[in-house]
Protein backbone atom coordinates (compact mmCIF):
# COMPACT_ATOMS: atom_id res chain seq x y z
CA UNK A 1 0.00 0.00 0.00
CA UNK A 2 2.75 2.31 0.89
CA UNK A 3 4.34 1.87 -3.00
CA UNK A 4 0.74 2.78 -4.28
CA UNK A 5 0.63 6.02 -2.26
CA UNK A 6 4.06 6.65 -3.15
CA UNK A 7 3.25 6.17 -6.61
CA UNK A 8 0.13 8.66 -6.74
CA UNK A 9 2.83 11.21 -4.99
CA UNK A 10 5.17 11.15 -7.64
CA UNK A 11 2.67 11.13 -10.17
CA UNK A 12 0.81 13.88 -8.68
CA UNK A 13 3.20 16.87 -10.60
CA UNK A 14 1.69 16.37 -14.11
CA UNK A 15 -1.86 16.33 -13.60
CA UNK A 16 -1.94 20.16 -12.36
CA UNK A 17 -1.15 23.18 -14.92
CA UNK A 18 1.33 25.51 -14.60
CA UNK A 19 0.69 29.40 -15.58
CA UNK A 20 0.94 29.44 -19.43
CA UNK A 21 1.54 25.22 -19.97
CA UNK A 22 -1.03 24.81 -23.31
CA UNK A 23 -2.47 21.45 -24.15
CA UNK A 24 -6.49 20.62 -23.40
CA UNK A 25 -7.69 22.09 -20.09
CA UNK A 26 -9.64 20.05 -17.67
CA UNK A 27 -11.29 21.37 -14.53
CA UNK A 28 -11.97 19.73 -11.08
CA UNK A 29 -14.48 20.91 -9.28
CA UNK A 30 -14.26 20.27 -5.71
CA UNK A 31 -17.19 20.92 -3.12
CA UNK A 32 -15.56 22.55 -0.04
CA UNK A 33 -16.86 22.46 4.24
CA UNK A 34 -14.87 24.59 6.58
CA UNK A 35 -16.17 22.95 9.97
CA UNK A 36 -14.33 25.73 11.93
CA UNK A 37 -16.35 28.51 10.32
CA UNK A 38 -19.12 26.29 9.13
CA UNK A 39 -19.41 27.60 6.01
CA UNK A 40 -19.06 25.57 2.45
CA UNK A 41 -18.21 26.69 -0.78
CA UNK A 42 -17.14 24.87 -4.60
CA UNK A 43 -13.43 25.40 -5.37
CA UNK A 44 -12.85 24.73 -9.19
CA UNK A 45 -9.07 24.03 -10.35
CA UNK A 46 -7.48 23.76 -13.37
CA UNK A 47 -4.64 21.25 -14.98
CA UNK A 48 -3.83 19.67 -18.25
CA UNK A 49 -5.65 16.81 -19.54
CA UNK A 50 -3.25 15.26 -21.56
CA UNK A 51 -3.53 11.85 -20.51
CA UNK A 52 -6.12 9.71 -18.56
CA UNK A 53 -6.16 9.92 -14.75
CA UNK A 54 -8.18 9.09 -11.87
CA UNK A 55 -10.14 11.78 -9.92
CA UNK A 56 -7.90 10.50 -6.39
CA UNK A 57 -4.56 11.20 -9.04
CA UNK A 58 -6.29 14.53 -9.35
CA UNK A 59 -7.20 15.41 -5.87
CA UNK A 60 -3.77 14.12 -4.69
CA UNK A 61 -2.32 16.77 -7.75
CA UNK A 62 -4.06 19.18 -5.96
CA UNK A 63 -3.13 18.96 -1.96
CA UNK A 64 0.69 18.56 -3.00
CA UNK A 65 0.87 21.38 -5.36
CA UNK A 66 -2.01 23.98 -5.36
CA UNK A 67 -4.31 23.69 -1.87
CA UNK A 68 -2.95 21.29 0.91
CA UNK A 69 -5.94 22.30 3.02
CA UNK A 70 -8.03 19.85 0.77
CA UNK A 71 -9.41 16.91 2.62
CA UNK A 72 -10.11 13.18 1.57
CA UNK A 73 -9.90 9.71 2.43
CA UNK A 74 -7.38 7.46 0.54
CA UNK A 75 -6.08 4.14 1.86
CA UNK A 76 -5.18 1.04 -0.81
CA UNK A 77 -5.51 3.21 -4.15
CA UNK A 78 -6.40 0.44 -6.02
CA UNK A 79 -10.56 -0.17 -5.46
CA UNK A 80 -10.50 -2.43 -2.73
CA UNK A 81 -10.76 -0.69 0.64
CA UNK A 82 -13.76 1.73 -0.18
CA UNK A 83 -11.90 4.76 1.45
CA UNK A 84 -11.88 7.43 -1.41
CA UNK A 85 -15.76 6.80 -2.11
CA UNK A 86 -17.37 9.81 -2.75
CA UNK A 87 -20.18 11.40 -5.31
CA UNK A 88 -18.30 11.91 -8.54
CA UNK A 89 -20.34 13.96 -11.09
CA UNK A 90 -23.94 13.04 -9.39
CA UNK A 91 -22.52 8.96 -8.92
CA UNK A 92 -21.21 7.63 -5.83
CA UNK A 93 -17.59 6.06 -6.88
CA UNK A 94 -14.32 4.92 -6.15
CA UNK A 95 -12.03 8.05 -7.03
CA UNK A 96 -9.47 6.11 -7.43
CA UNK A 97 -10.79 3.69 -10.15
CA UNK A 98 -12.88 6.33 -11.99
CA UNK A 99 -11.41 8.46 -14.79
CA UNK A 100 -12.21 12.15 -14.55
CA UNK A 101 -13.38 13.94 -17.52
CA UNK A 102 -12.81 17.17 -18.72
CA UNK A 103 -15.44 18.85 -16.15
CA UNK A 104 -15.64 16.79 -13.25
CA UNK A 105 -17.08 18.14 -10.05
CA UNK A 106 -16.66 16.18 -6.72
CA UNK A 107 -18.93 16.17 -4.04
CA UNK A 108 -18.51 13.88 -0.27
CA UNK A 109 -20.77 11.02 -0.13
CA UNK A 110 -24.55 12.22 0.68
CA UNK A 111 -26.90 10.84 3.56
CA UNK A 112 -23.56 11.05 5.89
CA UNK A 113 -22.83 14.37 8.24
CA UNK A 114 -19.44 15.72 6.48
CA UNK A 115 -16.73 16.43 8.84
CA UNK A 116 -14.63 18.48 6.42
CA UNK A 117 -14.43 18.94 2.28
CA UNK A 118 -14.79 15.28 1.07
CA UNK A 119 -14.33 13.49 5.15
CA UNK A 120 -17.70 11.85 5.82
CA UNK A 121 -18.54 10.84 9.32
CA UNK A 122 -19.13 6.70 9.13
CA UNK A 123 -19.09 5.74 12.72
CA UNK A 124 -23.18 5.54 12.01
CA UNK A 125 -22.62 2.89 9.29
CA UNK A 126 -20.24 0.50 11.26
CA UNK A 127 -22.77 1.10 14.16
CA UNK A 128 -25.39 -0.40 11.89
CA UNK A 129 -22.94 -2.90 10.68
CA UNK A 130 -22.30 -4.33 13.95
CA UNK A 131 -26.26 -5.31 14.11
CA UNK A 132 -25.64 -7.55 10.64
CA UNK A 133 -25.34 -11.51 11.73
CA UNK A 134 -24.25 -13.32 8.70
CA UNK A 135 -25.05 -16.99 10.63
CA UNK A 136 -27.79 -18.62 11.88
CA UNK A 137 -29.17 -17.87 15.53
CA UNK A 138 -29.87 -21.16 17.92
CA UNK A 139 -32.48 -19.97 19.64
CA UNK A 140 -34.74 -19.48 17.08
CA UNK A 141 -33.50 -23.05 15.28
CA UNK A 142 -36.06 -25.20 16.33
CA UNK A 143 -39.11 -23.25 14.26
CA UNK A 144 -37.53 -24.54 11.22
CA UNK A 145 -36.76 -28.20 12.33
CA UNK A 146 -38.67 -30.67 10.14
CA UNK A 147 -40.06 -32.51 13.32
CA UNK A 148 -42.14 -29.20 14.16
CA UNK A 149 -43.03 -28.45 10.76
CA UNK A 150 -44.14 -31.51 10.36
CA UNK A 151 -46.14 -31.15 14.24
CA UNK A 152 -47.65 -27.47 13.10
CA UNK A 153 -48.78 -29.49 9.54
CA UNK A 154 -50.81 -32.04 11.84
CA UNK A 155 -52.42 -29.14 14.36
CA UNK A 156 -53.50 -27.24 11.41
CA UNK A 157 -55.24 -29.77 9.55
CA UNK A 158 -56.91 -30.73 12.92
CA UNK A 159 -57.96 -27.35 13.42
CA UNK A 160 -59.31 -26.93 9.55
CA UNK A 161 -61.22 -30.30 8.94
CA UNK A 162 -61.85 -30.98 12.99
CA UNK A 163 -60.30 -33.98 12.92
CA UNK A 164 -57.75 -35.45 15.90
CA UNK A 165 -54.18 -35.01 14.66
CA UNK A 166 -52.89 -38.66 14.98
CA UNK A 167 -50.03 -38.84 17.70
CA UNK A 168 -46.92 -40.06 16.06
CA UNK A 169 -43.51 -40.81 16.61
CA UNK A 170 -41.89 -37.61 15.40
CA UNK A 171 -38.64 -38.96 16.20
CA UNK A 172 -38.84 -41.46 12.97
CA UNK A 173 -39.51 -38.89 10.70
CA UNK A 174 -36.85 -37.81 8.10
CA UNK A 175 -36.85 -35.00 5.24
CA UNK A 176 -36.12 -37.04 2.14
CA UNK A 177 -36.68 -34.11 0.16
CA UNK A 178 -38.19 -33.61 -3.36
CA UNK A 179 -39.06 -36.75 -5.76
CA UNK A 180 -37.57 -39.63 -3.15
CA UNK A 181 -40.02 -41.96 -2.59
CA UNK A 182 -40.85 -43.81 0.94
CA UNK A 183 -39.40 -47.07 1.48
CA UNK A 184 -42.62 -48.37 0.87
CA UNK A 185 -42.96 -47.66 -2.24
CA UNK A 186 -39.84 -48.22 -3.34
CA UNK A 187 -40.14 -51.87 -2.66
CA UNK A 188 -43.67 -52.05 -4.81
CA UNK A 189 -41.59 -50.21 -8.08
CA UNK A 190 -38.45 -52.93 -7.43
CA UNK A 191 -40.76 -55.76 -7.13
CA UNK A 192 -42.80 -54.58 -10.40
CA UNK A 193 -39.50 -53.64 -12.75
CA UNK A 194 -38.24 -57.53 -11.72
CA UNK A 195 -41.77 -59.29 -12.21
CA UNK A 196 -41.94 -57.54 -15.48
CA UNK A 197 -38.22 -58.88 -15.95
CA UNK A 198 -38.71 -62.29 -14.85
CA UNK A 199 -36.12 -62.27 -12.99
CA UNK A 200 -37.80 -64.30 -10.49
CA UNK A 201 -35.07 -64.98 -8.02
CA UNK A 202 -34.81 -61.19 -7.55
CA UNK A 203 -37.80 -60.64 -6.66
CA UNK A 204 -38.60 -63.25 -4.22
CA UNK A 205 -34.71 -61.45 -1.94
CA UNK A 206 -37.59 -58.34 -2.17
CA UNK A 207 -40.34 -60.11 -0.62
CA UNK A 208 -38.11 -61.52 1.82
CA UNK A 209 -36.66 -58.05 2.46
CA UNK A 210 -40.08 -56.58 2.88
CA UNK A 211 -41.43 -59.21 4.97
CA UNK A 212 -38.31 -58.04 7.33
CA UNK A 213 -39.02 -54.62 7.56
CA UNK A 214 -42.17 -55.44 7.99
CA UNK A 215 -43.48 -54.39 4.45
CA UNK A 216 -47.06 -56.31 3.55
CA UNK A 217 -48.64 -56.39 0.66
CA UNK A 218 -52.35 -56.58 -0.18
CA UNK A 219 -54.66 -59.06 -1.02
CA UNK A 220 -54.66 -58.17 -4.73
CA UNK A 221 -51.06 -57.16 -4.38
CA UNK A 222 -50.49 -60.66 -3.47
CA UNK A 223 -52.42 -62.96 -5.38
CA UNK A 224 -51.18 -61.34 -8.35
CA UNK A 225 -47.51 -61.97 -7.25
CA UNK A 226 -48.02 -65.37 -6.75
CA UNK A 227 -49.04 -65.82 -9.76
CA UNK A 228 -46.42 -64.06 -11.43
CA UNK A 229 -44.00 -66.29 -9.79
CA UNK A 230 -46.04 -69.24 -10.77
Amino acid sequence: MLRTVQRRLLSATRPVMDDGKKGVEGVLQVARFDPATNTQRIDSFKYAKNNEYMVLDLLVAVKAHQDPSLAFRASCCEGVCGSCAMNINGVNSLACITYASQATTVFPLPNFPVLKDLVVDIKNYFRQYEFIRPYTRNHNKHRFHIHNIYGDYKTAAAALYGTKPKTANTSTLRWRGMNVPTKQSAYFQLLDKLLLKGDKSGAVKVLEAMNKEGVKLSKTASDSVVKALA
